[in-house]
């Protein structure tokens, strides 16, 4: 995405934050865009439709209003939308959601981790390390899982642009590097 664009989201977003916080709704906004985010991933083509300027501005609203409706949209994201699609930037819904979600999350306090590991890890596993990551960073920490089985054994866990890797593939490379250097 074209930094102008992330800079036309990031206003969008900021916007919708501050309504958010005078009406103390935010996590309806973000369930709504969620919401969004997962009818246009099942229908790729529903984005690409609505930011088409070809088609006529009412008939792209009313194929808006009919994904809103689905979604259960709450009110001031179904107004930022709409907006989104009147002013042409319609596009920019998939930043707009990104950096939203990343505004309400530093008010809120809350942090998300992505937790790889090379088998699934057990219901107590995982929330002995969602209290341990919390102690850590001193937020909330929702969790995020994948398996990856190249990590051999252990974890790694990503939090932002921060990593801590405890693989035992991590491990082996480390050795071999030492034991291979002068």
């Amino acid at each position: 995405m074209k930094s102008g664009s992330v800079r036309v989201a990031r206003r969008y977003a900021r916007a919708a934050a501050q309504l958010c916080d005078e009406r103390g709704d935010g996590n309806a906004v973000r369930a709504t865009l969620d919401g969004l985010a997962v009818a246009f991933e099942q229908a790729p083509d529903a984005l690409a439709f609505l930011a088409n300027p070809t088609f006529a501005l009412v008939d792209r609203q009313q194929v808006l209003e009919h994904l809103l409706t689905g979604c259960a949209a709450q009110a001031t994201a179904r107004n930022l939308l709409l907006l989104l699609l009147e002013k042409g930037r319609i596009s920019v819904f998939p930043a707009v959601r990104t950096e939203f979600n990343a505004l309400l999350d530093l008010k809120t306090g809350r942090v998300d981790a992505t937790v790889t590991s090379a088998v699934a890890l057990n219901e107590a596993a995982l929330q002995r390390l969602q209290g341990l990551l919390q102690r850590l960073v001193g937020k909330q920490v929702v969790l995020h899982t994948a398996v990856d089985e190249s990590l051999i054994g252990g974890l790694v866990v990503r939090i932002g642009n921060t990593v801590y890797d405890s693989s035992v593939a991590n491990h082996l490379a480390r050795l071999r590097q030492t034991l291979t250097a002068d």
